[in-house]
C-alpha cells in the first residue's frame, strides 16, 4: 500500500512538473525589439505603473530583444550619450503581438505585428 502510493505521487510531481515546463515555454507573451537607428549608444528604461527596469544600453545600429510578461503597458525612457532623455507614449502589449520600436535621434517610432 505505501509503495504503491510512493509510485502515485512520484508520477504526480513528474506530470506537473512536466506541464509546468511546457506551459512556461509555450507561453513566452508579447515579444519587443527595440531597435537604436540613432547616431549614439542610448540606455533604455521601461517604466511600468512608476516602477522602472533598467534595459541596459543599446549601441548604435544594434538590436534589443525581450518578451513582456503577461499583457501590459510600458512607457519606455531614452536617454542619450549626450545626456538628451526621450519617453514614448505608453506603448500596449498583447498576447498574440510583436512590438517593433526604433528609437531615432529626434523620436521613438512603434510598430506592431500580429502573430498568425
Amino acid at each position: 500500500m505505501r509503495f504503491s502510493r510512493l509510485i502515485f505521487a512520484t508520477l504526480l510531481v513528474i506530470v506537473v512538473s512536466t506541464t509546468f515546463i511546457f506551459v512556461k515555454e509555450t507561453d513566452l507573451g508579447p515579444q519587443c525589439y527595440i531597435s537604436n537607428d540613432s547616431s549614439q549608444d542610448i540606455a533604455i528604461t521601461a517604466i511600468r505603473r512608476n516602477k522602472n527596469r533598467d534595459l541596459g544600453t543599446v549601441k548604435v545600429g544594434s538590436l534589443m530583444s525581450f518578451t513582456v510578461r503577461g499583457e501590459d503597458s510600458l512607457v519606455f525612457a531614452v536617454r542619450y550619450a549626450d545626456g538628451r532623455e526621450i519617453k514614448s507614449k505608453p506603448i500596449y502589449f498583447v498576447f498574440g503581438t510583436t512590438v517593433n520600436i526604433s528609437i531615432s535621434d529626434e523620436r521613438i517610432n512603434v510598430s506592431r505585428e500580429t502573430d498568425t
